[in-house]
C-alpha cells in the first residue's frame, strides 16, 4: 500500500506527494513503490495545457498494471484523434480521469476473471449466462454454493477473503486544464465511481487518517481570505510533509522517501509547469519538516531550507549544514531522528522536566 497526500496550492497549482514503502504479503518491508505517474506527454500538455498526475495506492501487481495500460489508452486515444482529424480530441482532466478509471476498472475485472477462472473454470461473464464451456461442451452453472460463491467474489464485499484485496485501489487523478484550473478527481474499487475533489487537500491509502487530521489542523488555523488567495508553493511541501510525518508516526506501511510532483499551472510549458521533487534533496526536505513540527526549528527557517532545495542551486549537502546550524540542540535533534526516547531528544534545558 501508499500514502497518497495532495493539496492545492491555488486556482492554478497543486502538488502531490507518495511514500515508497509497501508490506509484501502483509509482512515483507519494501520501499520500492513508484505511485505519482503522469499520464500524458509533454507534447500532449504543450499543445493543450492540460496536466494529468495519478497518484494511486493498492497493491502494486494491480497498481502498475493500471497505470501502465491507463498511460497507453490515453496515447492511443490521442494518436488516433488526432489521425482522424474529428473533434474527440481530450480537452479536459475529467476526460483523462474517466479513460484512466475506465483502464483500471479493466484490470480489475481480468484479476476477477483469473480468480474464478483458477478457481471454478468459468468467468464473470460466463457467470452471468449461467454456463460455460470446455472444448465445446456446455456445462451449466447450476451448484447454489458455487453460484453465492462467485457472486461474492465478483463485487466488492469486505468479507471476501478471495477478492477483496483485487478491489482494494484507491486513485487520485489531479492537474489542470485552461477550463477548470488545478482540480482533481477520486476513484476507489470499493466505491466504483468517480467523483470531483473538493476542499484543499485530500490523502488516500495507508496512514490516510492520521494525514488527514494533520491536514485539517493545518488549514483550520487559516481564514478564509488565507484559504482563496493560496499558499506559497514551499509552504505547501511543508503542509504535504507534515501530513506524511503524521502518517508515519501513527500508521504502519508508511515510510521510506518521500516523492512530490508540483503542478504550476501559471507557467507556459510542460518542462516548466511540472516539476517532480525527490531522492536525497527531498528525504532532507521530511527531515526538516520534521525538525520544525518538533519543535527544534523556527517554521520560518524550515520553509527557506525547502524553498532553497527545491528552486535554488544549492547542494543538498550544504542546506542540511545550514539546517543543523539553525536547530535549537543539533545533538537533540540527531537522536530524535534516530529514534531515541525523551531523556536524550528534548533541548538540555528541557530534559529534568
Amino acid at each position: 500500500m501508499a500514502l497518497v497526500n495532495l493539496i492545492q496550492i491555488n486556482d492554478w497549482s497543486g502538488a502531490l506527494l507518495a511514500d515508497e514503502e509497501f508490506w509484501r504479503r502483509g509482512s515483507r518491508r519494501t520501499l520500492s513503490l513508484d505511485n505519482l505517474q503522469n499520464l500524458l506527454t509533454a507534447e500532449f500538455s504543450d499543445s493543450t495545457g492540460i496536466e494529468a498526475v495519478i497518484g494511486i495506492e493498492g497493491d502494486p501487481s494491480i497498481t502498475y498494471e493500471a497505470v501502465l495500460q491507463a498511460q497507453q489508452s490515453l496515447k492511443s486515444f490521442i494518436g488516433k484523434s488526432s489521425a482522424s482529424k474529428q473533434d474527440k480530441s481530450i480537452k479536459t482532466l475529467k476526460d483523462i480521469a474517466e479513460i484512466a478509471v475506465s483502464e483500471i476498472e479493466k484490470v480489475i475485472r481480468k484479476r476477477i476473471d483469473c480468480q474464478l477462472n483458477f478457481t471454478y473454470g468459468f468467468t464473470v461473464d460466463d457467470l452471468n449466462r449461467g454456463y460455460f464451456e470446455v472444448e465445446g461442451e456446455k456445462i451449466d452453472i447450476q451448484q447454489e454454493t458455487v453460484r453465492k460463491d462467485a457472486l461474492k467474489w465478483i463485487k466488492y464485499d469486505e468479507q471476501s477473503s478471495q477478492t477483496k484485496p483485487i478491489f482494494d485501489v484507491e486513485a487520485i487523478i489531479a492537474g489542470i486544464d485552461p477550463v477548470n484550473g488545478f482540480h482533481w478527481y477520486e476513484w476507489s474499487g470499493g466505491l466504483g465511481n468517480i467523483f470531483l475533489g473538493s476542499g484543499l487537500f485530500e490523502s488516500i491509502g495507508k496512514g490516510s487518517d492520521a494525514a488527514n487530521l494533520a491536514f485539517i489542523d493545518i488549514f483550520r488555523k487559516r481564514d478564509l481570505v488565507q484559504r482563496r488567495q493560496g499558499m506559497s508553493c514551499e509552504e505547501a511541501l511543508f503542509a504535504l510533509i507534515e501530513a506524511l510525518e503524521a502518517a508515519s508516526r501513527f500508521n504502519h506501511e508508511v515510510g521510506g522517501y518521500p516523492e512530490m510532483i508540483i503542478i504550476n499551472g501559471k507557467t507556459a510549458k510542460h518542462n516548466e509547469r511540472f516539476m517532480e521533487f525527490s531522492g536525497h534533496p527531498a528525504k532532507l526536505a521530511q527531515e526538516i519538516v520534521t525538525a520544525s513540527v518538533h519543535g527544534y526549528l523556527p517554521k520560518k527557517n524550515s520553509l527557506e531550507f525547502i524553498k532553497a532545495l527545491i528552486w535554488g542551486k544549492h547542494d543538498h549537502n550544504d542546506i542540511e549544514e545550514k539546517f543543523f546550524k539553525a536547530v535549537t540542540d543539533r545533538n537533540a535533534l540527531e537522536h530524535f531522528l534516530r529514534g531515541y526516547k525523551n531523556s536524550v531528544t528534548l533541548p538540555k534545558g528541557e530534559r529534568s522536566r
